[in-house]
């Protein structure tokens, strides 16, 4: 799914980038922000993985389960990739939930990363 498909989220915004899949992805990340995705139940989830972009410092998505204050399903290290336009694939196992899937994003200070899409199975 699109990254940018988020239902409810606080500090992101959708942030116009060609190469992405759909010209967008999730932007404007930073340290605390985080994204919710109520369509996407954490029921039976063993794996996620997304593609990023960061020019600016990385750091981690957390996958939680319900809210973004819910219980951690795992976590997974976003690196800097060398651009805004350059993306990565990046995965984590991460233990099955039962509510919507929600993003929370961690790291240093100002921009992190982008996330274009994101995939559970």
């Amino acid at each position: 799914m699109e990254g940018e498909s988020f239902t409810s989220g606080s500090g992101v915004q959708i942030a116009p980038h060609a190469p992405a899949s759909g010209g967008n992805t999730l932007g404007y990340i930073e340290n605390g922000d985080w994204a919710g995705y109520a369509s996407v139940s954490t029921a039976g989830i063993t794996r996620f993985s997304a593609v990023v972009s960061s020019a600016g410092a990385g750091g981690t998505i957390e996958i939680r389960d319900g809210s973004a204050t819910g219980t951690l399903l795992g976590t997974v290290t976003v690196p800097v990739t060398g651009g805004w336009e350059t993306f990565q694939t990046v995965s984590a196992t991460v233990t099955p939930g039962s509510g919507p899937l929600h993003l929370v994003f961690r790291g240093g200070a100002g921009s992190l990363f982008d996330v274009d899409t994101l995939t559970v199975s």
